[in-house]
């Protein structure tokens, strides 16, 4: 393996001495992930366009200290947390460090976390104070309201439907499935019934309905298989080795109206060739699992169908999830919201207790 990357060290100076061989050897295929995709797609993996390596050949070194700082407190580790980030930027706020560099260390510490979002599906860091002026930076605090989710809901009914093959007349239907067949990748004469009946089938609405009621990280959206779903039970069950967050086996629940759209989805797919020989829950139009950027595109077209203004926020998959988890603590309690989200630590849950404007409305109300 080579010692840099564009010029980077993997391991910079005076690092080995905190790390016996082995561990040294670990740090170093860590460190090339990360860097690896800071460089390709950083800055913004939906559109793949990574930092420049003038901007990492800094962020390294910074990225770098806060793991020797973690060491220090608890051995070598490459798995650090949020509690770890937090704790290490209360130090640096009461540091002699100017402001900028502040914020510098601290956005240092977000493309770690922002990696381990994208890549190993763990929840986004919003941490707990903003330093040195980094108010400006982009941050994944949106979540869908109340609101937002039931049209969100109704939005997966209505994307990607066409009229029903009986009511259009023979041009529309031929214009219809010259439309079929870019959205399939199949040539037009080769478009039939069946494929009339999955443009408006249920993979879409199940695998929204299932992601508002579960809260699905990406990750888990990709790795969901039909052994995972019990309907008869209205739960769905995450084995441990497919947990995105732990080794824990997870069974959140189901509406009726979710386990409904399951079972449809699951008689639909069965006459679908691509899905023959895989038991992924979920394939794209191209036959691959969805992911972080197939998500991202449809929870994009999802919103222009909802008419849900994304100008000044960012909108992702994850809304989702955070939208499910401030409901849950709103409607019930922390609890029961740390159960559904499958969150081992309910300090974890507490980050989402946001108090949406609507209850703080409600209150302003109450007091006159």
């Amino acid at each position: 393996m080579s010692d840099t990357i564009k010029g980077i060290p993997l391991i910079p100076n005076g690092t080995e001495q905190h790390l016996n061989q082995r561990q040294l050897e670990d740090y170093k295929s860590h460190r090339k992930e990360w860097l690896t995709w800071c460089l390709t797609q950083g800055k913004d993996p939906e559109t793949a366009t990574g930092y420049s390596e003038a901007t990492m050949n800094v962020r390294h070194y910074r990225a770098n200290d806060f793991y020797e700082w973690v060491w220090n407190d608890r051995g070598y580790t490459t798995s650090v947390t949020h509690e770890d980030a937090n704790e290490y930027i209360r130090e640096i706020a009461l540091s002699d460090y100017a402001p900028n560099t502040k914020a510098h260390i601290q956005k240092a510490l977000k493309t770690i976390f922002r990696w381990r979002e994208y890549e190993f599906g763990d929840d986004p860091w919003d941490p707990e104070m903003t330093i040195g002026g980094d108010s400006g930076t982009k941050t994944d605090r949106d979540y869908l309201t109340k609101q937002e989710r039931r049209l969100i809901r109704e939005a997966s009914l209505e994307y990607g439907s066409i009229p029903n093959y009986n009511s259009c007349s023979p041009t529309e239907r031929d214009r219809y499935k010259g439309h079929l067949a870019r959205r399939f990748d199949i040539p037009k004469e080769e478009i039939g019934l069946e494929h009339w009946e999955r443009a408006n089938g249920w993979k879409i609405p199940s695998l929204v309905f299932v992601s508002l009621d579960t809260g699905l990280r990406p990750v888990e959206v990709e790795r969901a298989t039909v052994n995972w779903v019990d309907t008869d039970a209205g739960v769905l069950r995450i084995p441990k080795d497919s947990s995105a967050k732990s080794n824990d086996a997870w069974d959140p629940v189901l509406s009726s109206r979710t386990a409904e759209m399951l079972d449809r989805w699951l008689e639909q797919r069965q006459a679908i060739p691509m899905y023959d020989d895989t038991d992924t829950l979920w394939l794209t139009t191209k036959g691959n699992p969805y992911n972080t950027r197939s998500l991202s595109y449809l929870i994009d077209k999802l919103c222009e169908v909802a008419g849900i203004a994304t100008k000044n926020r960012q909108v992702t998959w994850y809304s989702i999830r955070r939208g499910l988890a401030t409901g849950l603590i709103d409607e019930s309690d922390l609890s029961t919201a740390k159960e559904q989200l499958r969150h081992k630590n309910i300090k974890t849950t507490a980050r989402y207790d946001q108090s949406p404007p609507e209850r703080r409305r409600d209150a302003l109300d109450k007091l006159g």
